[in-house]
């Protein structure tokens, strides 16, 4: 089988990436291991999509255009998304992740000329002279190798890069963390008392030892459905360090702890949380939700100083004013802002490993210090990148040269057509 572009990871990265390729007018191949597309969004119950919007005193904009925005609009115009929601310096959009899940499916369905195979997992690579010449992928039926002319990399964890033996950047990664439902919550008094409340509370509980809570800190994100929200407080670790979620015994235990933890966290919310004395654990999602795993070490490094400094570049692909957000010891979670009502440019260097002529990367993965990624991972950010990863595989195909020799001029020029923000 034989395609122009095939997209590793159906998450909100590998979405964009595919959804522009076509539109682009290409063949795409898009492969995901679960049986539904959305990645962290639908099958870790995220609860909010970050990185949408930058935040001056009075005001809350978009930082980016093109698909993220399209998705955000299309949410809150069916009722299935609420926002801009203030957030610590920011704004996050509160969502019900069955939204997602479904806009995704329509997305691609109604994309000319892109194949999605389900429940697909890539399994093998195969290099000639610093290009990849097919993929092996495992389906339950059979194994089979597929051919194109790029391959985008949106596995969250740089699957593909690592398979073909792309350098990769050597540092910790952050604590996992499992999300759940809870149903028959009295929504209106939860809200009445507070964010405020539940962080006091929280505190409260981990300093006296009342409740072993893994994370001083946290938020209930109320879904719009009756009664229901999305619990974040969970923080999975293993000696007091955080989950190797490339590990498949690290994982396995980390799901499991999840799980536990959601117990915990249910009957300290019940305890001491106005509007939670009638609440209930409904359910835990398909997979516990990864911040970090494997990074690229690709043609320019984003940093720390790059989100803090609201660096521009040359050759930007997408903007993000979500903060340097790192929880990578103990308890507490570290943020640190770029300045009001400013923004930093994820540049396309970045999308590039080193030696692999028709691979480029989108989402979580990219080439970025441990500071530099603890910013560009959340999924707005992650979809700029994967529309501009599917532009450029376009513009690299229909000229017959390989990722980094494209003309980044044409393809930020292209990119403001589509109405991205850069």
């Amino acid at each position: 089988m034989e395609f122009d572009i095939i997209v590793v990871g159906g998450g909100p990265a590998g979405v964009a990436a595919a959804r522009a390729a076509s539109e682009e007018g290409i063949k795409v191949l898009l492969v995901e291991k679960c049986g539904f597309l959305g990645g962290n969004l639908t099958s870790s119950l995220v609860g909010t999509i970050g990185g949408l919007f930058v935040r001056n005193q009075d005001t809350i904009d978009y930082a980016v255009g093109g698909i993220p925005r399209d998705c955000a609009e299309t949410l809150k115009s069916r009722g299935l998304a609420y926002g801009p929601i203030p957030w610590e310096q920011t704004a996050v959009l509160p969502h019900a992740p069955w939204g997602v899940k479904k806009l995704f499916d329509e997305w691609i369905e109604s994309a000319e000329n892109v194949k999605l195979m389900l429940h697909t997992c890539l399994v093998g690579a195969e290099l000639e002279s610093g290009r990849i010449q097919n993929i092996t992928l495992q389906r339950r039926n059979a194994q089979m190798k597929v051919s194109a002319k790029a391959f985008v990399d949106a596995s969250g964890d740089g699957d593909l890069s690592f398979l073909c033996g792309a350098a990769m950047e050597d540092a910790p990664v952050q604590f996992p963390t499992l999300n759940f439902y809870m149903h028959n919550v009295n929504v209106v008094e939860a809200l009445t008392a507070g964010l405020a409340t539940l962080q006091t509370l929280i505190r409260e509980a981990v300093e006296t030892g009342e409740f072993d809570l893994p994370r001083a800190g946290g938020a209930v994100i109320p879904t719009m459905r009756p009664g229901e929200v999305i619990v974040a407080m969970g923080r999975v670790s293993i000696d007091g360090k955080p989950v190797d979620c490339t590990d498949p015994e690290q994982l396995t235990y980390a799901e499991m702890e999840g799980r536990k933890q959601a117990v915990l966290l249910a009957e300290f919310l019940k305890a001491k949380m106005p509007g939670f004395s009638e609440a209930y654990l409904s359910d835990t999602p398909c997979r516990i939700g990864i911040r970090s795993t494997r990074r690229i070490s690709g043609l320019y490094r984003l940093t720390g100083e790059d989100v803090l400094g609201a660096a521009d570049f040359d050759d930007g692909i997408c903007r993000s004013a979500w903060p340097i957000e790192l929880h990578l010891e103990g308890k507490d979670t570290v943020l640190e802002f770029p300045p009001p009502g400013k923004t930093y440019a994820v540049p396309y260097r970045s999308l590039l490993p080193n030696g692999i002529d028709n691979l480029i990367v989108a989402g979580r993965c990219l080439s970025a210090t441990v500071e530099g990624q603890g910013s560009a991972r959340v999924s707005a950010t992650c979809m700029g990148m994967g529309e501009a990863a599917g532009v450029a595989c376009a513009i690299a195909g229909k000229n017959n040269i390989g990722m980094a020799d494209i003309d980044v001029r044409a393809l930020r020029e292209r990119l403001k057509e589509r109405g991205a923000i850069l």
